[in-house]
């Protein structure tokens, strides 16, 4: 559900990769995982908190000196996995758990080392278990660094519950959205 809010489509928060909040609001924490990405146990990982929102997730994060490639300049498999990361998590909000089956990732501009990236994904189309999402990153001056598009599949139900048992998170439990596939 978006609404607007000083003239901006303002989307509602549903929580982040750490932790969401129920239908009944309460909230539940992810047990920490090893995620290249997302987790927070990987030391040599991004680090990164995605904030998930209806059909949307978001995140920022500054490029650090060991993910540059060539001359200075933030690598593109880096970029491209900053997209990637944003563009799965967005199908969360309709209580699903979902990976990438497609991804196709056009490069605008290059991101510099100590610059601030922001990321969006956004569900554009959903038939049962498929997601066609879209998403961008953008550079701290609002320049287009990255865009993509890619198809996500969800997880089947019993697949779905298997993970929540293993992140933490009681049998049953929906995030705001629909009830599932």
């Amino acid at each position: 559900m978006s609404a607007r809010v000083g003239g901006e489509l303002e989307t509602r928060r549903i929580g982040d990769s750490r932790a969401i909040v129920d239908a009944q609001g309460r909230r539940y924490a992810f047990a920490d995982h090893h995620c290249f990405a997302c987790g927070a146990t990987n030391p040599i990982g991004m680090g990164l908190q995605i904030d998930i929102g209806d059909g949307e997730a978001t995140t920022s994060w500054t490029v650090g000196d060991d993910y540059v490639g060539w001359s200075d300049k933030a690598h593109g498999g880096i970029i491209a996995t900053l997209l990637d990361e944003v563009m799965a998590w967005a199908p969360s909000s309709f209580d699903s758990w979902a990976v990438t089956a497609e991804l196709t990732v056009r490069f605008r501009s290059p991101a510099s080392p100590g610059e601030q990236l922001t990321a969006v994904g956004r569900v554009t189309e959903r038939r049962r278990r498929i997601y066609r999402v879209s998403g961008e990153v953008r550079g701290a001056d609002g320049r287009l660094v990255a865009e993509g598009h890619g198809r996500y599949l969800g997880a089947t139900p019993a697949e779905k519950e298997r993970l929540k048992s293993e992140y933490g998170l009681p049998p049953g439990a929906e995030v705001p959205g629909t009830a599932g596939e």
